[in-house]
């Protein structure tokens, strides 16, 4: 029988490490929180602008117009790229503070460790697998599209693991896909759980704004120390 570790113990080792390095947490996932922060204002804002032409008002929605020229040309694409591998940098450096807590992680440098990686198209094109298999989940009903997303939440996780420990060269990027979803046999509720624990704070943390400077880290680095346990008691999956 596996002896994870309770969500409580998860995110209480989580606490401890940012007590002592709140500041690092902080700088680590500040770019990423921004970036999430901007795509939600665009998101809710109101981009009409309303023009009168004789006793007529007509509005233009300047911002939709980007985005369908922006989705039709190179600019989405490289965009979304930068922003990417800027969070997933953030969060590769984060489950190596996880599991080393005196690492010395400097924070802002390590949002930009995969742009400097010869290996960061594996990480787009893996980025890219997700997003579609849980699309093609999607277009079936809601339910199995987060249920699939769940199952394939430790995918970055198991990259960047198994790569570190040069296991990697066997295995093909839909392998650890495949892995995630093993991994996640029996726990997709512990996730889910896990996930819904932090509402509250992400309520609280929106009302305080700055609070979100603590609550983002706090997030990200429990999601990480998840995947570590998962890995602590599968290693028979990992291959290692």
């Amino acid at each position: 029988m596996k002896n994870y570790r309770s969500r409580a113990e998860l995110k209480k080792e989580v606490k401890n490490l940012l007590k002592r390095r709140w500041t690092t947490g902080v700088l680590l996932y500040l770019i990423p929180l921004l970036i999430t922060g901007a795509g939600n204002t665009a998101n809710n804002h109101n981009p009409n602008v309303k023009f009168v032409y004789g006793s007529t008002d007509f509005y233009v929605n300047f911002a939709m117009i980007f985005k369908i020229l922006a989705i039709t040309g190179i600019v989405s694409f490289v965009l979304g790229v930068i922003f990417s591998l800027i969070s997933i940098s953030a969060t590769f450096r984060g489950f190596d503070w996880v599991n080393d807590p005196e690492l010395d992680v400097h924070p802002i440098k390590s949002n930009f460790t995969y742009f400097r990686s010869p290996d960061w198209w594996k990480l787009m094109v893996t980025y890219l697998l997700v997003n579609v298999f849980t699309f093609l989940w999607s277009l079936l009903l809601i339910v199995p599209g987060i249920i699939k997303g769940f199952s394939y939440s430790q995918t970055y996780f198991i990259y960047k693991d198994l790569n570190d420990r040069g296991l990697a060269d066997d295995y093909s990027l839909t392998d650890y896909i495949t892995k995630s979803k093993q991994l996640m046999r029996g726990n997709k509720w512990r996730y889910f759980v896990l996930q819904l624990s932090f509402i509250g704070w992400f309520i609280l943390g929106a009302a305080t704004v700055i609070g979100m400077l603590w609550v983002f880290p706090y997030y990200k680095l429990t999601m990480a120390n998840f995947y570590k346990d998962l890995a602590e008691q599968n290693q028979d999956i990992l291959g290692y």
